[in-house]
């Protein structure tokens, strides 16, 4: 919760607010309870709030936006608001400028950027098999068991993530893994920092996985590039998600020559503030109020400062 000024005065956390998981009623409870935990320490009833900025998961397609409009109609809002998907947020929280492109590599992968005119494009965010947004840590990891089960058959080279996934998955033998693997005993492990480790050793298996990912990330970005058609402007390309929390040089290079070839003055930086600030920044923009560095810095640090005393994972306001 904010002032014109920029400065938090509440914050409020509360469970999953994605409609695709918890349904729309699901939704308006958590968004309810979130912008009640924030407006209370800041002593304003949630029909005297000016704007808010919904940065959502599940806002895929117009028709969420359509649905998600019914869910806030059911909340003691009165001011303007905007909905938007989640990556929009972090783009805004990672840089500056209202101008760029963020890249979103965690559990999923998305693309989004926004262009001097306030024109908007991001890829689909689905992932593979379907529509071959690759590039997610969730991603890495299936390519780490792909690459252990190759080498296991002799149908590809032999790699150090054998030995690592049996060690972070508790089996003693690659067969065991394996077996367990496919009956649904282990679940795919988070293996995605496992695979920037060992790329940064030099396995050949796990630099070659990383190289994919981000060869994969690179283009899409350049391709969000070319629909806003940025390949003359100055911005950041903001990395943002659990792949980027391993980041290294290979993983960086990857990514930067698609981008560098559609965007020569572009500059890849990493998200450090909570996405939640962008939203803050968004709704500041929304009232006329202009977001500086100076805003966005002291609000990520206030927002950092707010979660590590709210830890509760979920929606957040």
């Amino acid at each position: 919760m904010l002032d014109r000024s920029g400065r938090l005065h509440g914050f409020g956390s509360s469970g999953p607010s994605n409609w695709e998981g918890v349904g729309l009623d699901g939704a308006a409870t958590a968004l309810s309870e979130a912008i009640a935990r924030a407006a209370d320490p800041a002593g304003v009833a949630p029909d005297q709030i000016e704007a808010a900025v919904f940065g959502l998961g599940g806002v895929d397609w117009p028709s969420d936006v359509d649905r998600l409009e019914s869910v806030l109609e059911r909340l003691p809002l009165s001011g303007r608001h905007v909905i938007l998907n989640d990556a929009f947020i972090a783009l805004r929280a990672g840089t500056d400028s209202p101008v760029g492109v963020v890249i979103i590599a965690g559990s999923g992968t998305t693309v989004a950027g926004r262009n001097p005119a306030g024109e908007t494009f991001r890829t689909l965010g689905q992932g593979p098999p379907l529509f071959d947004d690759f590039g997610s840590a969730s991603d890495v990891a299936e390519r780490a068991v792909q690459a252990v089960a190759r080498a296991f058959t002799g149908r590809g080279p032999e790699t150090v993530l054998s030995q690592r996934l049996c060690e972070v998955t508790g089996v003693e033998t690659v067969a065991e893994l394996l077996e367990g693997l496919s009956r649904g005993v282990i679940p795919i492990p988070s293996a995605a920092p496992i695979v920037i480790s060992e790329a940064n050793a030099g396995d050949a298996v796990a630099r070659q996985i990383v190289n994919e990912a981000g060869s994969a990330l690179g283009s899409s970005a350049a391709v969000v590039i070319r629909r806003l058609q940025m390949g003359e402007e100055a911005f950041d390309v903001v990395l943002a998600g659990g792949l980027f929390r391993g980041l290294n040089q290979l993983l960086w290079d990857a990514i930067y020559d698609p981008v560098h070839a559609a965007a020569p003055r572009a500059s890849l930086v990493r998200l450090t503030a909570p996405p939640v600030t962008g939203a803050g920044l968004l709704a500041l923009e929304l009232v006329g109020q202009e977001a500086t560095p100076q805003i966005r810095r002291s609000l990520s640090e206030a927002c950092s400062v707010a979660e590590e005393a709210d830890p509760e994972k979920g929606s957040r306001a």
